[in-house]
């Protein structure tokens, strides 16, 4: 039995777990999902480091579920109706699933329109085959629709639907009765496990290729215990859950609730998905969010930035923590009777932290049958260390941290931004033993020892032991770092070369610098002195824009000219710098500076803190 470890506030109190009289009694899959404490959370840090991997580890679980994919989660939305732009009612949100692999549509079984009149609605959504499709059949009538349901009401509607879903080429999920923890209507366990089975037995027989899914909420404001719903491995193929993450509740406004409701700070996908969690890792099943998100509206009360920060964290953490999610469906909708608003294909706040969210993850499948990259835990890790690895870190926190990265107690980067990605190039470490260390500005912290097999030789051609003195040729290494302007975290593409010893140097482009002070106390402009043949650079000046600012044509390792040259400041000021040139495949040359020759000769200040790396502060003098 799965034990987790509770917060003390989170315990409550609650009624004792319901006992199933007709049908056996079900094992729990922790103390967290009993009734008895089914408002508890494991707060505790779980400071942990994941690498990228293109195969599974061995703390990947694949359960075999059908329409489970072999790696990767399907994401997306549910379908909203409305007035398109040419008057006709139709898929507003349409436009926001490209690169989704994954759809949801409500169904009323009781109603006089069939699943298919509907796909009028979500059929354009399906047609090029990149999207798996839940239809979430519920209980409208909640409770008191079971008994129709188990004696066979509805069995001819069923039994369209499920035809009609039977020829559909894409994977199909069924939620069958969803969130039936928390009906205001409720039922007791006997007569929801009857409901569903006889569901499950009518899609077997004409839809066998769709997935039949169990979703609770993730909570119970009625005590009510989720496990006690469950109908047995034998009905279930996923396990679901709806997942919500709110800064305020539609109806309960005691703040003593706030845990058990999971709003406000617990507002927090990564606490209220746990019971799920721990669910589907006893039954072996896979793990979806049928629906949720963060309202991005309380009655009428914007409430975008909040969401957006909500979403991008559950997006960046729930696959890498949690690998027995393998699809998350956002609700996408509002109704004009409830206090929070879930639509947000027309809030760009909240699509840009999504869409970030999901650029920066690995996990996700942008179509069905695509690929995608692995989440695994250093401690499951046994590949090799070599070349580039990206690494990103989990900690829980109720509010975002800052991230600092070291290499044998050396700072490498700092990130201030979900999921706290650092790329390290094994390549500029020497043979031999080392640790990596992660460390949040809250204090959580986190290391693991590795073994580098040896050192890299040299590339040809190969770099002077002393690289920033007089002309010569070599390979500059692609070096991301993240530097704190002002106290803002800025990643930069700089370029490293190296000593004899593998100790790197980084050297970062003049117009990246000049672009990111630009409007700062320490701004200055960069020109070309053509009597003197020198770069020119003017403190104080406002920087103009060319459009090559913070990117770069090129990626990967690069050879470099590099040479002392003079540098024009104020005009005729000339101050002497190592430069190293790049050039791209046109031959274009990009022009790279040491970060501390640059604050000396313009006058702002460079330094390093255990808390924040590497730092600029355009407001002080530089200082050595």
């Amino acid at each position: 039995m799965l034990t987790t470890k509770k917060h003390p506030l989170l315990r409550l109190g609650l009624a004792t777990a319901l006992a199933l009289s007709m049908f056996p009694l079900q094992a729990f899959a922790d103390a967290s999902t009993t009734t008895i404490d089914s408002a508890a959370k494991d707060m505790s840090a779980n400071t942990e480091i994941y690498t990228v991997t293109q195969t599974p580890g061995s703390d990947y679980p694949y359960y075999g579920a059908k329409n489970e994919p072999k790696g990767g989660v399907y994401y997306g939305r549910t379908c909203e109706g409305g007035n398109l732009p040419n008057g006709h009612y139709g898929l507003v949100n349409q436009d926001q699933m490209a690169g989704e692999s994954i759809i949801g549509f409500y169904f009323d079984i009781k109603q006089s329109y069939s699943l298919e009149y509907w796909s009028y609605l979500f059929s354009s959504a399906l047609q090029d085959g990149n999207r798996a499709f839940m239809v979430y059949i519920n209980f409208t009538g909640e409770g008191s629709d079971c008994a129709s349901f188990a004696s066979g009401a509805y069995d001819s509607k069923l039994n369209e639907t499920f035809s009609y879903l039977n020829t559909l080429s894409n994977p199909v999920f069924v939620r069958i009765g969803g969130e039936m923890n928390v009906w205001t209507t409720p039922t007791t366990p006997e007569a929801y496990i009857a409901a569903y089975r006889h569901v499950v037995d009518l899609a077997r027989a004409r839809a066998p290729r769709a997935a039949m899914v169990f979703a609770p909420n993730f909570s119970s404001a009625y005590q009510v215990d989720m496990d006690s719903f469950y109908p047995g491995d034998a009905y279930v193929d996923w396990v679901g859950v709806s997942l919500y993450y709110n800064r305020y509740h539609d109806t309960v406004n005691d703040p003593k609730m706030a845990a058990f409701v999971g709003i406000g700070e617990y507002g927090d996908a990564m606490l209220n998905v746990q019971q799920t969690v721990n669910l589907s890792r006893l039954h072996k099943k896979p793990l979806m969010a049928t629906e949720g998100g963060s309202s991005n509206s309380y009655n009428g009360q914007d409430n975008s930035a909040w969401a957006a920060e909500r979403m991008q964290k559950a997006y960046s953490f729930l696959p890498m923590v949690y690998p027995e999610i393998k699809a998350i469906i956002s609700s996408d909708y509002h109704y004009n009777w409830a206090a929070n608003s879930y639509t947000f294909y027309n809030n760009s706040v909240v699509t840009s932290a999504y869409r970030k969210a999901v650029a920066d993850s690995p996990a996700y499948l942008k179509s069905v049958g695509g690929t995608a990259g692995f989440y695994t835990k250093l401690s499951a890790y046994t590949g090799p260390w070599s070349g580039q690895m990206r690494f990103d870190a989990y900690t829980y926190s109720p509010t975002k941290l800052t991230a600092t990265w070291a290499v044998d107690g050396q700072t490498r980067a700092t990130a201030a931004d979900y999921p706290y990605t650092f790329h390290l190039d094994t390549s500029t470490l020497s043979g031999g033993d080392h640790t990596l260390t992660v460390t949040f500005s809250n204090g959580a912290s986190k290391s693991y020892n590795f073994k580098i097999a040896g050192a890299p030789a040299p590339a040809n051609p190969t770099n002077p032991s002393n690289p920033d003195s007089g002309s010569t040729q070599g390979l500059a290494y692609a070096s991301n770092q993240t530097v704190m302007v002002d106290g803002k975290a800025v990643e930069f593409q700089m370029y490293a070369l190296k000593d004899g010893l593998g100790n790197g140097t980084n050297y970062i482009k003049l117009r990246d610098m000049a672009y990111v002070l630009n409007g700062t106390k320490a701004q200055f402009s960069v020109g070309y002195d053509n009597a003197s043949k020198k770069i020119s650079v003017t403190p104080g000046q406002p920087y103009e824009a060319s459009g090559v600012e913070m990117k770069t044509p090129f990626s990967g390792n690069r050879v470099f000219t590099g040479q002392d040259q003079s540098i024009l400041v104020e005009g005729d000021q000339a101050v002497d710098m190592f430069v190293i040139t790049l050039l791209d495949d046109q031959g274009g040359g990009y022009n790279y500076f040491k970060l501390r020759d640059l604050g000396k000769a313009l006058g702002f200040n460079v330094g390093w803190s255990k808390e924040q790396g590497v730092y600029i502060e355009t407001d002080q003098p530089y200082a050595e």
